[in-house]
C-alpha cells in the first residue's frame, strides 16, 4: 500500500526554503505556501505543547506523572483521531485542526501547572484529555 503524509512530506521539503517560505507566511500566494504555513504553526504549536508539558511535569509526583503521561496518550490519540484520515491513497492531517486541538491542549497543560503551582493539583484534572 503506498502511504503518503503530505503534510509531513511537503513540510520537510518547504522548511528548506528558509527566507523566502518565511516571508509567505505573511501574504500567501499559492496552496504551497498554504500547506508550509500551516505544517510552520504546527511545528510552532507543538513546541509550546512540548514546553508546557515538561513545566508542568516539574510541579508533580512520579504518580501525577503517570496519571498524566496516560492522559496525554489518550489525548493524542483523540487528536489523531479528529484531525487526521486514512484512505486508500494514504494517510492525510489537517493541519489547521491539529494545531488548533494541539494550541487547546497547550491551554489545558498551564492551567493544571499554574492550580499545581499554587498547591491544587487534582489527579482528575490531570487525567483530563481535554
Amino acid at each position: 500500500m503506498k502511504t503518503r503524509l503530505l503534510a509531513a512530506a511537503f513540510a520537510a521539503v518547504a522548511f528548506s526554503w528558509a527566507g523566502a517560505a518565511e516571508a509567505a507566511c505573511t501574504t500567501s500566494n499559492n496552496d504551497f505556501e498554504d500547506v508550509y504555513c500551516a505544517a510552520k504553526n504546527y511545528i510552532d504549536a507543538d513546541n509550546d505543547l512540548n514546553a508546557a508539558y515538561k513545566k508542568l511535569s516539574t510541579k508533580l509526583s512520579t504518580d501525577e506523572k503517570s496519571i498524566l503521561k496516560k492522559s496525554e496518550a489518550a489525548w493524542m490519540k483523540s487528536r489523531n483521531g479528529d484531525c487526521g484520515k486514512t484512505d486508500s491513497d494514504g494517510y492525510y492531517v489537517d493541519l489547521s485542526c491539529a494545531v488548533d486541538t494541539t494550541e487547546k491542549r497547550t491551554k489545558f497543560l498551564q492551567d493544571r501547572f499554574a492550580e499545581c503551582d499554587a498547591g491544587n493539583c487534582d489527579d482528575a484534572k490531570l487525567a483530563g484529555t481535554e
